[in-house]
């Protein structure tokens, strides 16, 4: 008759070694899935409804304290109410992507705050504690926004079914051009 190995025969340190191992790889492995799930249901209209207004009243509010800063992970997003015509600032997740940022959209494209910046054309985000004038917004699909992020955002927002993402585009100050006239005119003054 055959027996497992005993534990007596595996090494006290081995069994340290493994159970150090294995304990940080199922906690997190846990708590992927359990960000799967929270994000998963954010899909039901009620569950949402309710999520985003905890957010708008208690989350952002904390949140806004640390926006914007160089160690945070949330940057500041000031935008112009399309019907109020009020400014108002929001805490996203924002990351560089081309001569911009990106933004996830785990709500869509229909939350307030997304629909002020697409009606306006415009914004500003405060990030690393720098402040961009933004302009230009897209949405725009995983395939090119997800490039911006570090990969366990790219294998976690798809999990938890994130398939739109904000992209604006950084606003380049052009010269103003002085018309001929005005250049003819000073120079017949001197």
């Amino acid at each position: 008759m055959q027996t497992s190995v005993s534990k007596k025969h595996i090494p006290l340190i081995v069994r340290v070694f493994l159970g150090l191992l294995l304990a940080p790889i199922v906690f997190v492995a846990g708590l992927f899935l359990l960000v799967v799930v929270w994000m998963r249901t954010m899909h039901i209209q009620w569950f949402r409804e309710k999520v985003i207004r905890f957010n708008k009243q208690t989350l952002n509010p904390a949140t806004l304290k640390i926006a914007g800063r160089r160690s945070s992970v949330y940057a500041t997003l000031k935008h112009v109410g399309r019907r109020s015509g009020r400014t108002y600032v929001t805490p996203v997740v924002a990351k560089p992507l081309g001569d911009g940022f990106v933004i996830p959209l785990p709500y869509d494209a229909g939350v307030d705050w997304c629909r002020n910046v697409l009606a306006a054309g415009s914004c500003t985000l405060i990030w690393n504690e720098q402040e961009y004038t933004l302009e230009r917004p897209e949405i725009i699909q995983p395939s090119q926004a997800l490039k911006a992020f570090p990969l366990g955002s790219r294998l976690l927002y798809p999990a938890g079914g994130i398939k739109q993402y904000l992209w604006l585009h950084e606003r380049k100050e052009v010269p103003e051009t002085v018309p001929v006239d005005a250049v003819l005119h000073v120079e017949a003054s001197i």
